[in-house]
């Protein structure tokens, strides 16, 4: 009997030590795979309604030699679409060495997580600024959509030269050195070659590495885009209405040319109404719409018409309902400049 005590207190023992095991291994296998636990010296989060979108730098000071990791994480709620940013040359004082997709997965609550890792080098000493960034999130079978934006964020870059530049001291050139008689010319053409390897090897990383990834985009995007950089230029607090206004007309016919294949830009109204008689695949709502948009834009820029902030707001939100009602999931893509 008391042997058979022993069995059980060795059994009990045996299956104690195989569950820790087991804990242990499924701490290191969570460690290993959550990439977005790493360590961020900037980190925030913005927050509407069912979305979280998080915004990481792994450092907010580096030298010019040194590289950035930028996360963006977006968590949302059941039954809610949200789509990752793509912001093209919205980085463009950042080189973009490389980015990964991570794959989507459940949160504590049971959000759906998407992540994406960018590699960022800079160019030059100072301040970059990583812009605000906007992502558009809609419930699973509605078609109104709504945003979520995080802010400016600053990452400083330093020289790797001192401080005080009148202390670097460029010196003479030595002067000539005798060789002695019996110079080993074998090692030399030996070490020679070497360095000429290296120096093309590293020629060749080097021009890989300086290689700038910039995600395609879609005529919408690009134009929403622009819409954003208008709006940070702040013209209408300013009082600039005419040239918000100018700005906002060469951003729809803009986006015209890439969606619709319309020369819009290099035309006048005119002759760009009588094309979009036939080449202009919408409805004659938003034909409407377009023509009494530029005509009004016409009157700002040549007649010297003063627009109100009302006639500015009225005009931007116009040329946004237009991209918004015109885009299309499926459609022909070019790189972002």
């Amino acid at each position: 009997m008391i042997e058979t005590k022993w069995k059980n207190i060795r059994a009990a023992g045996y299956m104690v030590c195989a569950l820790a095991i087991l804990a242990i291994c499924s701490c290191n296998s969570k460690q290993s795979t959550d990439v977005t636990d790493a360590k961020y010296e900037i980190d925030r989060n913005f927050k509407r309604g069912p979305v979280d979108f998080r915004v990481a730098v792994s450092k907010k000071e580096i030298t010019i030699a040194e590289n950035i990791t930028l996360l963006l994480q977006i968590k949302a709620r059941d039954k809610y679409v949200a789509k990752l940013p793509s912001f093209g040359d919205k980085l463009e004082q950042f080189g973009i060495v490389d980015y990964k997709t991570l794959e989507p997965k459940l949160g504590d609550r049971d959000e759906v997580i998407t992540s994406r890792e960018y590699k960022l080098e800079p160019f030059l000493s100072g301040e970059y600024k990583i812009p605000p960034m906007v992502v558009e999130f809609h419930s699973e079978g509605d078609t109104l959509k709504h945003f979520v934006e995080s802010d400016t964020i600053t990452v400083k870059v330093n020289s790797l030269l001192p401080g005080d530049k009148s202390a670097l001291e460029i010196k003479d050139i030595a002067g000539p050195q005798n060789l002695p008689r019996k110079f080993p010319w074998v090692l030399v053409i030996i070490g020679v070659v070497l360095v000429a390897g290296i120096l093309v090897l590293v020629f060749f990383r080097l021009r890989k590495k300086k290689m700038r990834v910039i995600p395609e985009l879609a005529a919408h995007e690009i134009a929403l885009l622009k819409l954003q950089s208008l709006l940070d230029k702040k013209l209408a607090e300013q009082e600039k209405y005419k040239e918000f206004t100018i700005e906002v007309s060469d951003i729809l016919r803009g986006y015209i040319e890439d969606r619709f294949g319309l020369r819009a830009p290099e035309r006048t109204t005119e002759e760009f109404l009588m094309e979009a008689g036939s080449g202009l695949e919408v409805d004659d709502e938003k034909k409407e719409m377009i023509e009494q948009f530029l005509i009004h834009c016409d009157m700002v820029k040549f007649a010297h018409l003063q627009p109100t902030d009302k006639d500015v707001q009225r005009t931007f939100d116009s040329c946004r309902d237009f991209i918004n009602a015109t885009k299309i999931k499926k459609e022909v893509k070019r790189k972002a400049a």
